[in-house]
């Protein structure tokens, strides 16, 4: 018995579902205006109101005519081109030299560049400091050498040698910095480096040009994109730094400090001016980014690849002092992490350091701030996880479902590279401080800080390896009667762990050592290991800080030993 007749169009319209994945959509688009565009308008709209709501520019006129803001912001932008200009002179010349020149012990050399990278910025700066402060190690025998050689001095500068402790400031900041970022020029023109087409070079040589004049003219400009890569995340990092200039630069004052002082200080606390102090530092870094993506795009840097570049013969003069050249940054950029881990171990009181061997510095650290260890694991996991499963969402959406909707998702997830940690703590205090919203003196803004900024770089982890799974994979489990969801469970995550865990690792060594957006954002019992470490410094306490570094280095460098260790055995597992 026939059934009864139904028009084709109605059994459509009964079976159609719901897309799920246009529903994600839709669902990310609203988490990224809520986490990002609503709190960066309201900072804002914060920095162009007076206090009765009324439009001004009052606030920024202030600013470009008082010379304190001024001198911050002119602060900041020298501080930041110096550090790119020495990150250039120190990453390109490395680079060269490791990837062109027979340089002995290069896989150890590439591998540990990258170091100064997961160490904390700060951690670094207060390195120095126990090395080349005004009661620093390397400064004291510096100190007793002069003295001996000039004993009249001890009458006459009353003990004081009047170079000691020239760390402190701009020289300082720039040092520690430099030797902090240079390896992200040294990635990123060693890649580029591989692969440049040798007959270029070959072509200009057999032509009379000189080495010299064959990089001049044909390698560098062929390296401009990478060396303007390098020099922009360089740049960027060094402007939105808190730690270190903090640390280093006492009455040094810098946009990201300034916005601290105006935000915490007791007397004259000026909220509005914070808020327009972060809106220009935000707006230096987009013209910034802005302008390299300009510069790049005008350009082409085609090659046509067919013979990649090798070694190069050198004599052994030429290798002795690449080798030296290298081996003396590398051996300068890891002092840092030694200093810290040795000094962790010294007996101390205070800013004075004696030579042997003592557990006291654990011992004060794990009676007096237990809660801050906890805190920052407990953090660094809960963001880590919110990190990756939106960006395991994320990702799938910009990889597999390519649209001009997904385009606008990507475009707001580029965002928070340009976002520093204190611009984004002001614009968070700024929303979420008053009702109905009040986050402030809660966990959540400091779980909503870190998820904001490092959210991205989950994303292009997740994305990396997605970009590399066949799609007919997945098509295959759809075809077998797999719904969408089911295909993305037991098919596409299973495929995607690498980018999972490689994406994990990164969040959680980022946001373990975070201390620019925290210092602001923490409340009561929430300090992190961060904001220990920025205390005990800044009340020269250098034995408990160091015990803290070196507790707050091993959290960041345990995963990455475990990441790295699983990642050789599975490549021992394809052979």
């Amino acid at each position: 018995m026939a059934g009864p007749h139904r028009e084709p169009g109605q059994v459509a319209k009964r079976g159609a579902r719901v897309d799920p994945w246009s529903l994600a959509l839709l669902a990310c688009y609203g988490l990224l205006l809520f986490l990002i565009v609503y709190p960066l308008s309201q900072l804002f709209l914060g920095s162009v109101q007076d206090e009765r709501g009324a439009w001004t520019l009052a606030h920024f006129r202030h600013f470009f005519t008082t010379p304190g803001y001024r001198a911050a912001l002119e602060h900041s932008l020298y501080v930041s081109g110096m550090v790119t200009l020495w990150a250039v002179l120190l990453g390109v010349p490395l680079a060269v030299a490791v990837s062109r020149w027979r340089v002995p012990g290069r896989a150890l050399l590439r591998a540990l560049v990258v170091l100064p990278l997961v160490s904390p910025p700060f951690i670094g700066a207060y390195s120095w400091i126990l090395l080349l402060g005004r009661n620093g190690a390397v400064s004291n025998l510096l100190r007793q050498l002069y003295l001996q050689l000039h004993p009249g001095a001890t009458a006459v500068a009353g003990g004081e040698v009047p170079w000691i402790g020239s760390i402190y400031g701009p020289k300082g900041i720039i040092l520690a910095l430099t030797l902090h970022l240079f390896p992200f020029v040294f990635l990123l023109v060693s890649a580029s480096l591989q692969a440049i087409d040798l007959s270029l070079e070959e072509a200009a040589a057999n032509l009379g040009a000189t080495p010299w004049r064959t990089f001049r003219t044909i390698t560098a400009p062929l390296l401009a994109p990478a060396i303007l890569g390098g020099g922009l995340l360089v740049f960027l990092t060094a402007l939105a730094d808190f730690g270190t200039p903090v640390v280093m630069g006492q009455e040094y004052q810098v946009l990201p400090t300034f916005i601290y002082d105006l935000f915490t200080r007791d007397v004259g606390r000026d909220p509005a001016m914070a808020a327009v102090a972060s809106v220009v530092l935000l707006a230096c870094t987009l013209v910034v980014l802005l302008a390299e993506r300009v510069y790049i795009g005008r350009r082409s840097y085609v090659m046509s690849g067919l013979r990649r570049a090798s070694e190069r013969p050198a004599g052994r003069r030429g290798r002795a002092l690449a080798a030296l050249f290298a081996y003396g940054v590398l051996g300068l950029s890891l002092v840092p992490v030694v200093v810290v881990v040795v000094t962790s171990f010294f007996p101390s009181r205070g800013p004075v350091m004696r030579p042997g061997f003592s557990l006291a510095s654990y011992t004060t650290l794990f009676y007096t701030v237990p809660r801050a260890m906890f805190n920052s694991l407990f953090l660094s996991g809960v963001s880590t996880l919110i990190c990756l499963a939106l960006a395991v969402v994320m990702a799938y959406l910009l990889v597999r479902r390519r649209s001009r909707w997904t385009a606008g998702l990507d475009g707001l997830l580029v965002v928070p590279y340009a976002i520093p940690g204190t611009v984004l703590a002001v614009a968070l205090i700024t929303a979420f401080g008053t009702p109905p919203l009040l986050l402030t003196g809660t966990v959540f803004i400091l779980v909503l800080s870190y998820v904001i900024r490092r959210l991205p770089y989950a994303v292009n982890g997740v994305a990396a390896v997605l970009h590399h799974i066949e799609p007919a994979v997945e098509e295959a489990s759809l075809s077998l009667g797999a719904s969408p969801a089911r295909t993305f469970r037991r098919v596409t995550l299973p495929l995607l762990a690498p980018g999972i865990v490689s994406g994990g690792v990164m969040t959680w060594v980022q946001v373990i050592s975070e201390i620019s957006s925290t210092v602001l954002l923490y409340y009561g019992s929430w300090a992190t290991m961060s904001v220990v470490i920025y205390r005990q410094v800044l009340s020269d306490d250098f034995g408990t800080a160091a015990a803290a570094s070196t507790l707050l280095l091993v959290a960041v460098f345990l995963p990455l030993l475990a990441f790295n260790l699983w990642q050789g055995e599975r490549a021992a597992d394809l052979f």
